[in-house]
């Protein structure tokens, strides 16, 4: 698997940039002074430089043979080969060279000791403008000490070429609370050049992976809900696999609706990797698995059932569990010409826990919404984002950006302008949802309430168009708002979701009477 110049050893190789975990193997041999890990192909974007100089490649240099330490060892990066292709920079122990400076850098790194971090630093690189795509050299890494014998290790560097895409998943409709269910992830290579192994990252910070697999790691608890795999498997242009073993997939007991996403990955396409990764090459966070391999086998399905480029693998689930949503309004009183506050509920009282949910404020005749003013300081512009949109005329749209779980409830403070005192106006709260997340509310008729105007002083006008009502009278059981699609931030940084609604941005406006924060991040997609 891994080229060596003289009898060394080569430990496993994983990805070097980014917490992602990639193939391992191994090749002994007596007493190699080091052992190292390092990707064998590093797939390089050949869009330019990212703001930190290039894609990290993490040296974690350890002893070899069980050694504790090994004293004055040398590094020497060999990137002579890249011409053309890509250059490097370096740092710290291997010197401060910049990007294409230098194509071998020689790095003192003194004594290795096991378990401790001996990298020196990293080695960045990235594409050269030019660069082909599906070029490709070779990084050479020559370790040696006094009294043993050299050690080669190689990264196989190529620029792009590769597309890894996953399946457009149809949500799952009808599970139980509790059940589990099989799924088996497909992947395709939409790209002109073969695919040397592929990574898949699952993740959801509710549905629980059951089943292990030793070429996955997996988050903390014994069913996790992230999952990180690696496969030897070579994918050809025009080709898709899928997992052989479906992967057993736990719903939670109180989910409503929810969901998962899946990724593929190439090594070193990910990006910058900000922290060291370690010996182990990967998320310290996550450990292997302890059951048999998770193998890939070839499937024929046709292009356009995969997602386009960068897309996300999304299975969203709509349980049978329920959540009885209810909502209450403040009476907005105050005298024709001032301003005057209130404060509008949504309780979900359970069983179920729920996400995409949020309040559908329809503004009384003659009132108007005071949107709260941001600071003048840009650096705090996002603690000023507002929690509410205005979707349409007298119609505002918040929520929180969190779910809610049984029992919760979420509150925001809205200022008003009593601009006329119109005769028997009332305005109209109901509880909304993301219309591809159906909320299974059993009892309707407390998912909307009136808002009361109590208005003096003024002249006394009639109204115009007729006072609102619930969504539940129209026959519309899933609210008005059928474009309302909150938006949700997924552990591998990506935002998910669609509408034009800022349901994830959380008030921080003065007025606002915030419920107590929730315990846990944002929901599944």
């Amino acid at each position: 698997m891994y080229r060596i110049r003289r009898p060394g050893a080569a430990l496993a190789v994983l990805l070097g940039a980014g917490a992602l975990l990639a193939p391992a193997g191994s090749a002994q041999a007596a007493g190699p002074a080091v052992e190292l890990d390092v990707p064998q192909t590093a797939y390089l974007p050949k869009r330019g430089t990212s703001p930190t100089g290039g894609v990290r490649l993490w040296l974690a240099p350890q002893p070899g043979a069980g050694r504790a330490t090994q004293s004055d060892v040398t590094l020497r990066v060999d990137a002579s080969d890249l011409d053309g292709v890509a250059r490097i920079r370096t740092r710290r122990e291997c010197g401060d060279h910049a990007m294409g400076a230098t194509d071998v850098v020689d790095c003192a790194l003194g004594t290795l000791t096991r378990g401790k971090d001996n990298y020196p630093d990293a080695v960045y690189i990235e594409a050269v403008p030019g660069a082909r795509l599906g070029s490709h050299g070779t990084i050479r890494y020559t370790f040696s000490a006094p009294g043993a014998e050299y050690v080669v290790f190689e990264t196989d560097v190529r620029i792009e070429g590769p597309d890894l895409r996953p399946r457009k998943e149809k949500p799952r409709e009808g599970d139980a609370p509790g059940a589990s269910f099989g799924f088996r992830p497909q992947i395709r290579n939409a790209g002109a050049f073969p695919a040397q192994g592929f990574g898949l990252t699952i993740s959801s910070p509710r549905v629980a992976f059951a089943r292990q697999y030793s070429n996955c790691r997996y988050g903390p608890g014994s069913t996790s809900t992230s999952a990180d795999c690696w496969f030897d498997q070579r994918i050809e242009p025009g080709r898709a696999y899928e997992v052989v073993e479906p992967i057993s997939v736990a719903v939670p007991d109180t989910m409503v609706n929810g969901g998962f996403t899946y990724k593929p990955y190439l090594q070193g396409m990910t990006g910058n990797a900000e922290e060291n990764l370690g010996a182990t090459g990967t998320d310290p966070g996550l450990r292997p698995g302890t059951g048999p391999e998770l193998k890939v086998r070839p499937v024929d399905t046709p292009a356009d059932a995969f997602t386009d480029r960068f897309g996300l693998g999304e299975v969203r689930l709509h349980t049978s569990q329920t959540a009885d949503l209810q909502v209450r309004a403040d009476a907005i009183e105050g005298t024709t010409g001032t301003t005057a506050e209130s404060t509008f509920q949504l309780r979900n009282a359970g069983p179920g826990r729920i996400s995409g949910t949020g309040l559908r404020i329809t503004v009384p005749e003659g009132l108007s919404v005071v949107a709260p003013t941001p600071p003048p300081d840009p650096d705090n512009e996002l603690e000023w984002q507002w929690e509410c949109s205005h979707s349409e005329e007298r119609v505002y749209t918040c929520g929180p950006d969190h779910p809610l779980e049984p029992g919760d409830t979420w509150e925001t403070t809205l200022e008003f302008r009593i601009d006329r005192n119109v005769r028997g106006a009332r305005g109209l709260l109901e509880a909304v949802h993301d219309s591809e997340r159906p909320a299974n509310d059993p009892k309707k008729s407390n998912d909307s309430a009136p808002i009361d105007v109590r208005a003096t002083g003024g002249r006394l006008v009639e109204p115009t168009e007729p006072n609102p009502k619930p969504a539940s009278a129209t026959g519309d059981s899933e609210g008005k708002d059928d474009s309302m699609l909150l938006v949700t931030a997924v552990v591998l940084g990506t935002v998910l979701g669609g509408g034009a609604l800022a349901f994830a941005l959380r008030a921080r406006a003065a007025r606002r009477k915030a419920a107590p924060e929730p315990t846990s991040g944002p929901d599944e997609t």
